[in-house]
């Protein structure tokens, strides 16, 4: 009886040994799934102390992906400090102590605060209250684009604000004007992240940094683009290139790596929405005139026969008046021919300057919205500084006792 006890306790040590073994086999690790999938349930927030150490010290995390061995950080670290003063400086330890103890509390109890980082479109990661930061991830390219809308209209430091300072602090600091919490991040980082999002989706909208040339994919001549061009990217799949779609013409070319930068998150989602026959063009509208909208008057450049509706013939030399606006990247724009009276429609490549054409920069003002901008802003900014000092003149930090009924 007494061997057959020592050998069932023999073999429950065992089994627990080797499955302590089978775990030490696979430890755990920060990944792209981790961020993006457990972070919902909100009990992995007090269990991410480990994670956010590694995070802290490798700044980022290798992409297991066909498509890219960038190292894309996951992460975003929110630093907060109190400031003080129209020029919003930091303000001096003590005070960032009370901002430090704010944040231990919150240690303990994340469901405020989650609820809402979870409000500015981010999930909460960790809080480290010694650095007074806050680790935040998030899912989706749509996430960070209500994430920095919400951060450029002041919400994010203003809300924070509220909610890690109480009454008693805004009391302490009646005399010190504009101070708060000031929230800054890694941009960089933020650009790196909303980059990878829009790789994990296949192709994205780019704007070219640089003039490139890139390989064509087919039996074309290579596709140059120049700084500023927009074109549709797609990054690599398995040890191939990125591969370029151009929005001007619809050639296609290759490059090991191509300097762009992604459009702003509105631009991506507007140019996704549009059929691709709407985006590519038949081609850069070749025109030499100096201004991008245009009126007054042009000069034609070479004979043309309106062969399409409501096209107008012209010979080489004629004067055309401008009716509305010549844009340069529009293919046409509305004419009248100064010899004849005509009007019509006219190729913009067909066309030069002349001394009478101007650039139009009021397109959408009407000549009473006009007047605004002739107005002296300098007077303007001292006579409503003068008003208002004159319309507050209460101070909310006047000191009231009640006197005594006789």
């Amino acid at each position: 009886m007494k061997a057959a006890l020592m050998d069932q306790l023999s073999m429950a040590s065992w089994r627990v040994n080797s499955g302590s073994q089978r775990f030490r086999q696979y430890p755990r690790e920060v990944s792209v799934e981790y961020s993006n999938n457990d972070l919902d349930n909100k009990d992995t927030f007090k269990s991410v102390d480990v994670e956010h150490k590694t995070l802290r010290a490798t700044g980022s995390i290798k992409v297991t992906s066909a498509v890219s061995e960038d190292k894309i950080p996951t992460v975003l670290a929110l630093q907060l400090s109190i400031t003080e003063g129209p020029d919003r400086l930091p303000a001096d330890k003590d005070t960032q102590e009370v901002l430090c103890g704010k944040l231990r509390v919150l240690e303990t109890d994340l469901s405020n605060i989650s609820s809402l980082i979870s409000e500015f479109s981010a999930h909460l990661v960790s809080i480290n209250s010694e650095e007074r930061t806050i680790i935040i991830t998030f899912k989706s390219f749509e996430e960070i684009w209500k994430f920095t809308t919400y951060h450029r209209m002041g919400f994010l430091h203003q809300c924070l604000g509220n909610l890690l300072l109480d009454q008693v602090f805004w009391l302490n600091v009646l005399d010190l004007e504009d101070s708060g919490i000031e929230v800054s991040f890694n941009e960089e980082a933020l650009n790196q992240m909303y980059k990878g999002f829009l790789m994990q989706e296949g192709s994205f909208f780019g704007s070219c940094t640089v003039n490139q040339m890139f390989d064509s994919s087919t039996s074309g001549s290579d596709l140059y683009l120049e700084k500023g061009d927009i074109a549709l990217f797609e990054p690599p799949f398995l040890g191939s290139g990125w591969t370029v779609l151009s929005l001007a013409d619809g050639s296609r070319g290759n490059k090991a790596q191509p300097s762009l930068e992604p459009v702003i998150p509105f631009h991506e989602w507007f140019l996704k929405s549009c059929p691709e026959w709407v985006l590519v063009g038949s081609g850069k509208t070749c025109c030499d005139l100096p201004f991008q909208i245009a009126v007054g008057i042009c000069e034609a450049t070479e004979v043309y026969d309106g062969n399409g509706p409501d096209e107008l013939s012209f010979e080489a030399g004629d004067r055309i008046i401008i009716k509305g606006l010549l844009v340069t990247c529009f293919e046409w724009f509305m004419g009248k021919l100064e010899r004849t009276g005509d009007m019509g429609l006219i190729k913009t490549s067909l066309v030069k300057s002349t001394d009478s054409l101007c650039e139009s920069d009021e397109i959408f003002m009407k000549q009473e919205a006009r007047k605004i901008f002739n107005l002296d802003q300098e007077k303007i900014k001292t006579e409503a500084i003068a008003f208002l000092k004159k319309t507050c003149q209460s101070n909310v930090a006047t000191v009231y006792k009640l006197g005594k009924l006789f």
